[in-house]
């Protein structure tokens, strides 16, 4: 009987490395009696695979359909061509390198029940072991210095396996085949935990900490891909210090629970919550508080939501199961506004002055990577910072932005790196302010270059005179694109939602340097991939004291009410020091040092000092979160909304909303019920704004960017109306509606304007 025998060669792009992806491909084929070879290169994975064509068949559906978890096909070419020599059977062969790296990088993922159970039974070698890893878990972006993904591209290259580990490596049954972090106490990294003077504490490491916690201690804590300081959730005093020391006045911490069954005693849970903070990625999710006993009440002032996380490192489990303690805050490793740190050369440095101890360890994290944070609204997640867990997992472009380098904002800073199709995001980075933080900028654009295989032939930065790009792009050199704050933002959207044409695009922030030299931050626009126009905004309103403003709202809270009111707007904010409000009063009168802004978030933060909700910014957005927070949701009334067109634009009088806000509130109405009725006519507002725009245009998909809109009330009430308008409402899903998006707008933008041919479908 003649058989058909085939010979296939399949090239597979995506994050298809460090995944368990070849000892799948090597059981798939062995299940099927084929012959051939699978190995990594730099374009992802290739297979050589021999035998009968039904059996081949079943074989690429498998691959396409039954790979590991963690793997993500983002192509796959199918060939069939002649092989001189048949293998004998198949195997996996070592990786081979190439000119042009193609693979996807694997993200940072959090550890596996199965690896959890063998680190926690007895019996294991493994028993106790604080880097227990396999091919479905463990670190992996943090780590990788080059590609192919291989143990001598990682930083744990360092640490030649053991026998025992070894034979495990090689067995293509076992879960760790070709895991490549794989370790034990024998081969592995060593934990230890040194005292603020530089000193090893004699002991367990993991009991010492655990103990020096219950007893009102803060521990730096090494993770994935930086520091955390922690302290007992449940410990006033410590909180305290932990504030005081950070420099840290009243911005939120991040609370970990010991599992799901603790945080449900905290926090109203739902579906979708619980599915977020059980998945991989183990984001901060973002949930309503409701049972503050056994909590410090210094963990999230003015809030009523609680940031809430579960372990997802076998240091977090073992630190829970040694300890007497349910919750632990886990907030970032730094001072307030700085980096996380990551390396143990610059922890006493920079933490010595805060934690009381480090555990830590070396196994050398190559690059930081801060926690993502998640907020549900209307039933789906929205990101509000996309890092652990998800970078660099990439976006779609509809142009080829082949060595494109987009840099983002100097806020929320992210970088973003294009190859052909996709557009490769970096993880947060924060604010871009100091020489230290252009450096790690400049690190992480350097890093996702070489992993990438990619040779940068064109930057893209913002419009601001001052952006970050004077500090990395030479003149002369490399071309340099500029692209529009809101401009960018608006085409993020687009783009994530893979929408081509015209868009009407609301995007609400708090600064963005505008095309008419003025602060911007309520636009209007209808916007393409290439350009824009501005159809509309918030009418402009003055920033006395210009940045000042920024940190004082009351002032902002003034500046709005004497546009309509005049010298009366002194009478608002009772609270306000006299000789502060004369000055502010004095500089509105001469406009002097008041810039003109259309910023939404300028706006909120004046509703919320206007009603003594938030008197002074600590961190960004305090002023509007708090007013979020106090509003009563269940009120739906709305002010007159105040919607006209001025010489063909679209403005929202957001001063004249203010002032109705204002005599609603002096005349007995409670701050929370003022609140919602502000954030309600906004909405209003904003729907009515779009109607003129949609009519004028013709479109109906509406996109809404900005930090504004991580602002779940006015989200969810604007989105109902536009629905109610017969609007299409499009938001962000993959990324957060911040600043961070930026970086991926400038790309697209970028692309678009290069690109002489039409968008690819």
């Amino acid at each position: 009987m003649i058989m058909d025998i085939s010979n296939i060669i399949i090239t597979i792009k995506g994050a298809v490395q460090g995944v368990g992806f070849r000892p799948f491909v090597y059981r798939a084929a062995m299940s099927l009696n084929l012959r051939g070879w699978v190995r990594n290169d730099c374009a992802g994975v290739e297979i050589l695979a021999c035998g009968e064509r039904k059996n081949l068949d079943a074989f690429i559906a498998t691959v396409k359909t039954g790979h590991p978890p963690l793997a993500n096909i983002r192509s796959i070419e199918i060939n069939e061509e002649p092989v001189c020599k048949i293998p004998e059977s198949f195997t996996i062969l070592e990786s081979s390198s190439g000119e042009i790296a193609e693979v996807d990088i694997t993200r940072d993922v959090a550890v596996c029940e199965a690896c959890l159970a063998e680190m926690r039974d007895p019996a294991s070698r493994r028993y106790g072991h604080p880097f227990i890893n396999c091919t479905d878990c463990g670190p992996r972006y943090t780590i990788i210095k080059d590609l192919p993904y291989d143990r001598p591209a990682t930083t744990m290259a360092e640490f030649p396996l053991c026998p025992e580990c070894n034979r495990e490596y090689s067995l293509p049954g076992n879960r760790r085949f070709h895991a490549q972090p794989i370790c034990c106490p024998s081969c592995g990294p060593v934990l230890r935990l040194i005292d603020s003077k530089g000193k090893e504490i004699s002991g367990d490491p993991i009991k010492e900490c655990a103990a020096l916690l219950e007893r009102g201690g803060i521990v730096a804590i090494k993770g994935i891909g930086g520091f955390h300081l922690a302290c007992r959730a449940d410990d006033e005093n410590a909180v305290a210090l932990l504030r005081q020391r950070k420099n840290r006045e009243q911005k939120p911490f991040a609370v970990m629970m010991r599992d799901l069954e603790t945080a449900k005693g905290f926090a109203s849970i739902d579906p979708t919550e619980i599915s977020l903070l059980t998945s991989i990625e183990r984001p901060v999710v973002i949930c309503a508080g409701k049972n503050s006993k056994g909590l410090a009440t210094n963990i999230a002032p003015g809030m009523s939501t609680l940031g809430i996380m579960l372990p997802y490192t076998p240091v977090h489990y073992l630190v829970f199961d040694s300890g007497k303690f349910d919750a632990l805050v886990m907030t970032s490793g730094n001072a307030t506004d700085e980096p996380i740190v990551y390396n143990d050369e610059e922890t006493p440095a920079r933490l010595g002055g805060i934690a009381d101890a480090f555990l830590t360890h070396d196994r050398k994290i190559y690059i930081r990577n801060d926690d993502s944070i998640t907020r549900v609204t209307n039933g789906n997640a929205v990101m509000m910072r996309r890092s652990r867990g998800y970078v660099p997992d990439p976006l779609p472009s509809p142009y080829n932005i082949q060595g494109g380098v987009a840099l983002g904002g100097v806020l929320k800073s992210t970088v973003a790196v294009g190859r052909k199709l996709m557009c490769y995001m970096s993880q947060y980075i924060g604010a871009v302010n100091t020489v230290e933080d252009i450096g790690e900028l400049k690190k992480v654009v350097d890093h996702l270059l070489h992993i990438l295989g990619v040779t940068p032939e064109f930057y893209v930065g913002d419009m601001h005179p001052d952006a970050v790009f004077r500090h990395i792009v030479e003149p002369g050199g490399i071309p340099l694109v500029k692209v529009q704050h809101h401009h960018a933002h608006a085409v993020a959207c687009m783009a994530e939602n893979e929408l081509d044409g015209k868009a009407i695009c609301i995007v609400y922030d708090g600064t963005g340097y505008g095309v008419d030299g003025c602060v911007w931050g309520g636009e209007l626009l209808v916007s393409g991939h290439s350009d824009f126009t501005r159809q509309g905004h918030l009418k402009y309103m003055p920033m006395p004291g210009a940045e000042s403003a920024i940190y004082n709202p009351g002032r902002m809270a003034l500046a709005a009410l004497y546009t309509v009111m005049g010298d009366n707007a002194a009478e608002a904010c009772p609270w306000m020091p006299d000789n502060e409000k004369y000055a502010v009063m004095e500089m509105l009168d001469a406009n002097v040092n008041c810039p003109a802004t259309s910023s939404m978030g300028r706006l909120f933060d004046a509703a919320s000092a206007m009603l003594g909700i938030c008197k002074k910014r600590t961190y960004e957005g305090q002023p509007a979160m708090e007013l979020e927070y106090a509003a009563d949701f269940f009120e739906c009334s709305e002010y007159e909304p105040c919607v006209k067109t001025d010489k063909g634009e679209v403005v929202i009088d957001g001063a004249e909303i203010l002032a109705q806000a204002y005599s609603d509130f002096i005349n007995g109405t409670s701050p929370e019920k003022t609140a919602a009725r502000f954030h309600n006519t906004i909405s209003r507002a904003t729907v009515m704004a779009v109607q003129i725009a949609a009519g004028a245009t013709g479109l109906s998909g509406v996109c809404l960017s900005g930090g504004c809109f991580q602002n779940a009330l006015l989200l969810t009430r604007t989105i109902a109306m536009l629905k109610e308008s017969g609007l299409t409402p499009y938001i962000h899903r993959r990324l957060p509606p911040n600043d961070e998006c930026i970086s991926y707008g400038q790309l697209i933008v970028a692309g678009a304007q290069r690109s002489n041919s039409l968008p690819h479908s």
